[in-house]
């Protein structure tokens, strides 16, 4: 099952809660409290993000968060990357060629073209979400986002014949 862990989840939480604080610095210890998270855990997310420059960090007695760039700039893939690392529809998707390859048959794989297909739409679908968007909706209301994702390219199963191949060039 695809499913991310509880520092996505509160990674979510602490973005959208600075969001809604535009003049502002907030610690850990107030979003820990406002939404009765673990502060040990949120503060170590907090950390990641700080690290991929989606939260800054102010030292101090009057230290704290506040967002590293506008909420429009923050994608949702780029939350997932800073607090789990890359997104992988399975372990080989992302593999380039001259990689070291994280699958024993990768040269012969009959699904990896149709996968890396998948990984790529993953990937497009998770940067068009921004962190407005979520904020936006934080607030317990109904979520109706507007998320536009090319459709899939045709994945061939069996062998084109010449003209279908000509077709399928232009």
């Amino acid at each position: 099952m695809l499913s991310l862990t509880r520092k996505t989840d509160y990674a979510l939480i602490a973005l959208c809660h600075l969001a809604g604080l535009t003049e502002r610095v907030c610690t850990a210890r107030e979003i820990a409290e406002h939404h009765n998270l673990p502060q040990s855990l949120l503060m170590n997310v907090l950390k990641a993000l700080s690290q991929s420059d989606l939260v800054e960090s102010t030292r101090g007695a009057k230290g704290g968060y506040r967002l590293g760039r506008a909420s429009a700039e923050i994608t949702l893939a780029a939350i997932i990357k800073a607090v789990e690392g890359p997104v992988k529809f399975v372990q080989c998707a992302t593999h380039q060629d001259g990689d070291d390859p994280a699958c024993d048959i990768i040269d012969s794989c009959p699904i990896r073209g149709p996968v890396q297909v998948i990984q790529r739409q993953l990937e497009a679908f998770l940067e068009g979400i921004v962190l407005s968007d979520l904020a936006e909706h934080s607030n317990g209301q109904r979520v109706n986002l507007s998320i536009s994702t090319p459709p899939l390219p045709r994945v061939v199963t069996e062998p084109m014949d010449d003209a279908e191949q000509r077709r399928a060039a232009n």
